[in-house]
């Protein structure tokens, strides 16, 4: 009678690590259609294996090799599932210190949010994160994670700011859009570095100092870029925006596409940047 190994974790688990001793040479897991498997002896790695029974050792598919079918051997398996996701919440440890891309007035933001993973290269997130670790658990995935991911988030938050001439004070109004670049940057990240796919990313929101904000709206209005008026419909919108919170018209009109200050009358460059009238 074959010695057959099979799964039995938890299917909500990003994996389940088991050991078998003394398996002889017709030994065979089967694995269940939510899951794949890694197969470890003496330190090497296999391959995931997909659903389906299979030979453990070098029979017709087996995968590691035994003298006789006396010998016997202990494997290590690795059950990763197809569909768990974990959720994790992320966050600055220190507020990021940068400058505001509207007024250059220094500033201290803190940045949160949440995302939403799972295994898409067994191996490759194996050999990177769990490794020969047997005290392995999610807690320290997360720590593992959340540290890595800041190197990628602060970069990017801050150049997306500069780039799209967002002001810190007008962030949490445009998270959405920020929250989108930075998925599609993690993404790539977290697939090529661990093997993860990001199922899901959120930024929950930004914590800066009232004294930064106040620092920030006093050097707007000493730039006359604090705030712009619609001409459709008399509402106030802040500087950088570009069209109105009210009722949609554009505001680029009559004020400087690069740094929101208001124009003179046939003005071709910006009094205040210096950059050519669009």
């Amino acid at each position: 009678m074959k010695e057959i190994v099979k799964f039995t974790g938890n299917n909500a688990e990003l994996f389940c690590r088991e050991s078998a001793d003394e398996l002889h040479a017709n030994a065979q897991v089967i694995v269940p259609e939510t899951h794949c498997v890694l197969l470890i002896k003496d330190g090497v790695v296999s391959e995931a294996l997909q659903p389906g029974r299979h030979d453990i050792f070098d029979t017709e598919n087996g995968l590691f090799r035994l003298k006789k079918d006396s010998d016997v051997a202990s494997v290590d398996f690795v059950f990763v599932s197809k569909t768990a996701k974990l959720p994790m919440l992320w966050g600055t440890s220190t507020p990021i210190r940068t400058r505001d891309p509207i007024t250059d007035v220094p500033v201290s933001i803190g940045i949160n949010g949440e995302l939403e993973f799972r295994v898409k290269t067994p191996k490759q997130f194996y050999l990177e994160l769990v490794g020969a670790d047997t005290e392995y658990s999610v807690d320290k995935l997360k720590r593992r994670l959340q540290s890595r991911l800041m190197s990628v988030v602060e970069p990017t938050v801050a150049a997306i700011m500069r780039e799209d001439r967002i002001s810190y004070t007008e962030f949490t109004e445009n998270k959405g859009r920020i929250s989108e670049q930075l998925k599609d940057k993690l993404d790539e990240f977290f697939a090529s570095e661990y093997g993860l796919e990001l199922c899901s990313f959120a930024v929950g929101g930004a914590i800066i100092s009232e004294a930064d904000i106040t620092a920030i709206e006093r050097k707007r209005n000493e730039l006359g870029v604090g705030t712009k008026v619609c001409a459709a419909c008399g509402a106030i919108a802040v500087g950088g925006a570009k069209f109105c919170p009210e009722c949609g018209a554009s505001l680029t009109e009559g004020f400087c596409s690069h740094c929101g200050a208001k124009l003179e009358p046939n003005a071709k460059f910006c009094a205040q940047c210096g950059k050519k009238v669009k």
